[in-house]
């Protein structure tokens, strides 16, 4: 008998608080329109990214990706190159020994839409730019801190440190910006920069899943609110 395929919830997690994130910054008619799109998006990435990672991708996940550019098409910017970019370097990674690359690159893949649909749904402002680099930041480096600590990775701690060094030297950007963007890296930069030991058994990898959602929507819900309050004073 064969097993259920298990449902990629991170992946229509991130998908849906990227979305949310750019309706509200342009809420618009067209931000309503790519509702289903996001979706599409998200069954896409959630029946294909198994395949990918296993290199057993074949003619009929291509179609499928295909079809998720269609929107693109007529809702065209050079923005959504990016992200295009992103997951094409994630399926080409598979094909190499690394296991943990496409993995990293297809998560991150999914946080740089966020650029591309705010200029789609009415135009990019400063503050947009914030977000995008605080946001595609965290989502890559909490991508590497959950890989460090599977005990079956091989990501050391020294990895994990430099990746959100890199990250937070970007997002002085961020700040310079709008100085409220150093409030969602605080609790990232605390964890990152001290993350603990490896995970001693597998069973608690939900746990780790559980823990890794709240802080998430901790990172979001505080880029949701610096969006507002810009709107609300610009």
């Amino acid at each position: 008998m064969e097993s259920r395929r298990r449902r990629n919830d991170a992946a229509y997690f991130l998908i849906i608080l990227t979305y949310v994130l750019a309706v509200v910054s342009h809420p618009s008619l067209i931000s309503l329109i790519f509702l289903p799109v996001m979706i599409l998006h998200a069954f896409t990435i959630d029946l294909i990214l198994p395949k990918v990672l296993s290199r057993k991708i074949g003619a009929k996940d291509i179609a499928i990706l295909a079809v998720n550019t269609i929107p693109y098409i007529y809702f065209f910017t050079l923005l959504i190159l990016i992200p295009a970019l992103a997951f094409l370097l994630s399926i080409i990674l598979s094909y190499t020994k690394s296991k943990i690359l496409p993995q990293l690159i297809g998560t991150v893949g999914i946080s740089l839409l966020y650029l591309p649909l705010v200029q789609i749904f009415g135009g990019i402002n400063i503050v947009d730019i914030g977000v995008y680099l605080v946001w595609t930041t965290y989502t890559l480096t909490e991508a590497i801190y959950v890989e460090y600590k599977l005990p079956y990775r091989k990501v050391s701690i020294k990895q994990l440190r430099a990746s959100w060094l890199t990250s937070l030297l970007i997002n002085v950007i961020s700040i310079i910006i709008f100085p409220l963007f150093v409030l969602p890296l605080i609790e990232p930069t605390i964890r990152f920069m001290k993350p603990g030991e490896k995970l001693k058994a597998a069973s608690q990898i939900k746990e780790l899943g559980r823990k890794g959602l709240k802080r998430t929507i901790l990172v979001f819900s505080l880029l949701l609110a610096i969006i507002l309050i810009h709107l609300l004073i610009f």
